[in-house]
């Protein structure tokens, strides 16, 4: 698989979402192989890993009647995101950003200008975090390979349209504008 990334002397942060578990049983399970490859093979000024709980009693058990446990990442990845000196956000919310107020104070203070989106869920979290990093003042880029949903290929799918039509992927259809790398 080749994947297709916007290929600019901007200063890059990698966000990975919510590559928990409890998320991935019910995702595509072969994005947890794809996001690892994706990291070994391009390389970042910051890596930010986030993980999301929803505890008994919060927004989400009230609203929703669901809850999470807080788990880590699947060990695959945070092991390589640990070597990487990541940066590890606890979040209850849907967007990374809104789990940590002071990361959009931190990737400024490094210089970041542009974030590129990896994880769970793409009709979720991953798009609230997309459009948070845009609203943020960063060009924006969830890269559609190593991106799925827990609630399946339909939402999935969705998602993808929604944040192509706003200019908020790597645009993977579009062959020949943007470096390869293969996985």
């Amino acid at each position: 698989m080749k994947i297709f990334i916007p290929n600019y002397d901007r200063k890059k942060a990698l966000i990975v979402v919510d590559m928990q578990e409890g998320f991935l049983k019910t995702a595509d399970q072969s994005i947890v192989s794809r996001v690892k490859n994706f990291i070994e093979q391009t390389r970042y000024d910051l890596y930010v890993e986030a993980v999301f709980h929803a505890d008994k009693g919060s927004l989400w058990d009230k609203q929703t009647g669901w809850t999470f446990e807080l788990e880590p990442t699947v060990p695959e990845l945070r092991e390589l995101l640990q070597r990487k000196n990541s940066l590890l956000v606890t979040k209850t919310t849907k967007s990374v950003f809104d789990g940590d107020r002071d990361l959009i104070d931190l990737f400024k203070e490094k210089g970041i200008e542009e974030v590129h989106i990896v994880g769970v869920d793409t009709n979720d979290c991953v798009m609230a975090t997309a459009y948070d990093s845009f609203d943020a003042d960063f060009f924006t880029y969830v890269i559609e390979e190593c991106v799925a949903s827990s609630s399946g290929k339909k939402m999935h799918d969705y998602a993808i349209e929604i944040l192509r039509n706003t200019d908020l992927t790597n645009h993977s259809e579009l062959i020949g504008s943007k470096a390869e790398i293969a996985l």
